[in-house]
């Protein structure tokens, strides 16, 4: 099997896993699972004579692809579409490049904001550590400001 950055590229195209097994392989819900192969995302999945779902290597690294693309955010047509450009072959590389290339930007923009939010909740959780430590109160809670005798008042919609 050939390593492509650390990663295996799977060819055996032998059914082997059911539903089940595929989400509790790639950590996914049997619902997530069915709908990619029911949405046609997922080339190549064969089914038994009862009409059961059978996934091979082949297929499970194309779920692992889609469920990838899903992700980072690209909607299910977007997905649908880089598979059928997957499908038709090389002469689609520089689209299938270009959406690649967008869905690492669009990760990076998500993953910049997640670490902005994280370094909010560090603050935070260190904020809080020291009033349980301290036994201080809480000084920046936006009801500690409240005056006693004012009321608390809330809009109420019309």
């Amino acid at each position: 099997m050939k390593q492509a950055h650390g990663y295996k590229v799977l060819t055996d195209k032998t059914p082997k896993y059911t539903v089940k097994e595929v989400a509790e392989m790639l950590e996914l819900s049997t619902y997530t699972v069915r709908y990619y192969e029911n949405s046609g995302l997922i080339p190549f999945v064969d089914r038994t004579d009862g009409n059961i779902r059978m996934f091979s290597d082949y297929s499970v690294s194309w779920l692992r692809l889609v469920h990838c693309l899903r992700t980072t955010g690209l909607p299910i047509e977007g997905v649908k579409n880089y598979i059928e450009m997957c499908l038709k072959g090389d002469s689609t590389i520089a689209e299938r490049a270009r959406l690649i290339f967008q869905q690492e930007k669009s990760l990076r923009r998500q993953i910049k904001t997640l670490q902005q939010q994280m370094e909010v909740l560090k603050y935070k959780k260190s904020y809080y550590r020291n009033l349980l430590e301290t036994r201080q109160k809480d000084s920046c809670n936006p009801m500690s400001h409240l005056k006693k005798n004012e009321p608390d008042i809330t809009p109420r919609e019309i």
